[in-house]
């Protein structure tokens, strides 16, 4: 009976599903490794016929793919702690064509404050090289296709470029670390996610990197075997300030998607405006997060006019603009001091915790901190 709970905890349950799908062959795996990737660990992996796509060494983990005819044999190897099902999640942002949404006023720039000196790390679906992020001077530090290996910086699908140019509003001066990890439909594989982390996680201290901005959202119901939060906070520890969108799932309570639903990260969800009062959309995902955490922390505006982008991608991006900010004022604060700080420079909209956390954040507060 013991080992039977035991196989519960470190098998994710959407492998079980999949194994009962007719043709399935392989199937794609992250694998969380006790005590580091060693040669005698991968020779294991390598008789099972494993493929390793990454070694993700920030979180200890591999990730590739297994002939399903070896899962048995997989599962009984004592050097392996978990077992993820590697799944796709879903960026929270879409570009709005011919979108009726209202062009309202909100102040994202300060006269004070513009980023420089900070730089903030995208996981998205890469960056276009626009002049308004190369002048007056080349903001794009860094860029890694996850995808396709391009080297050159691209973006297939348009939300990346939107994000970053919507971070760039309040923070124009901050630096870009752009890793693609998602593809033209907007969908990417916690896989390739995780690779681009760890990635971010070597270029901390190179480029300055002070914030991580992750605007994409996963079905939060798996537990133990939630692998995008555990990444996630594992960036916070490795003292990162994570932003995270809280998904456009809403209105109904739990719907804030992983990992924005982590207690540690900072979460945000959108607010828009109507006959010039604020108001939580309905698509804004609500909380309580995991473990019935206060989510989201915050909101900022779901609707950046000069993009035509929407979403609470388009919240969590304003407030990544904003952190630069705050970093440019208090360089050597921890995530956690960064994160209350924030919070005392929200305004409350009036609405629920569980729609507007504290409220949105004022860029006048922001100013005042000494």
């Amino acid at each position: 009976m013991k080992r039977i709970f035991s196989l519960s905890k470190r098998i994710d349950p959407k492998i079980k599903y999949i194994t009962t799908i007719k043709g399935i062959k392989t199937v794609p795996l992250i694998l969380e490794i006790k005590h580091g990737i060693d040669n005698s660990v991968k020779k294991k992996l390598y008789k099972l016929g494993f493929k390793t796509k990454y070694e993700v060494s920030f979180i200890n983990h591999i990730c590739g793919s297994l002939p399903l005819r070896n899962l048995d044999d997989l599962k009984a190897m004592v050097e392996i702690n978990r077992i993820y099902y590697d799944d796709k999640c879903k960026l929270m942002g879409n570009v709005v064509i011919n979108g009726d949404i209202s062009n309202y006023s909100f102040r994202m720039k300060s006269q004070l404050l513009n980023g420089r000196g900070v730089s903030i790390g995208y996981i998205d679906t890469g960056i276009h090289p626009r002049t308004d992020f190369s002048r007056p001077r080349r903001r794009i530090l860094a860029f890694k296709d996850f995808l396709h290996d391009k080297k050159e910086a691209y973006d297939d699908s348009g939300h990346g470029t939107a994000v970053i140019a919507a971070s760039s509003i309040p923070a124009q001066e901050s630096g870009i670390v752009c890793a693609k990890a998602f593809d033209t439909t907007n969908h990417g594989y916690y896989s390739d996610i995780i690779a681009a982390m760890d990635w971010i996680v070597s270029l901390k201290e190179k480029y300055n990197i002070k914030i991580v901005l992750l605007n994409f959202g996963a079905s939060s119901s798996f537990g133990n075997h939630d692998i995008l939060s555990l990444a996630s906070e594992t960036l916070w520890k490795n003292g990162l300030l994570v932003i995270a969108c809280a998904g456009n799932y809403g209105p109904e309570k739990a719907t804030i998607t992983s990992p924005g639903h982590n207690s540690k990260l900072l979460t945000i969800g959108s607010f828009c405006m109507e006959n010039g009062k604020p108001f939580i959309p309905h698509w804004s995902s609500r909380g309580p997060g995991m473990a019935n955490a206060d989510k989201p922390d915050m909101v900022m505006p779901g609707y950046i006019p000069s993009e035509k982008f929407v979403g609470t991608a388009a919240s969590a991006s304003t407030a990544a603009g904003y952190a630069a900010m705050l970093y440019e004022k208090k360089r050597d604060i921890s995530p956690d001091d960064a994160k209350s700080l924030f919070k005392l420079c929200t305004v409350s909209l009036g609405e629920i915790k569980q729609a507007q956390g504290k409220g949105y954040i004022d860029i006048n507060k922001i100013e005042e901190i000494e």
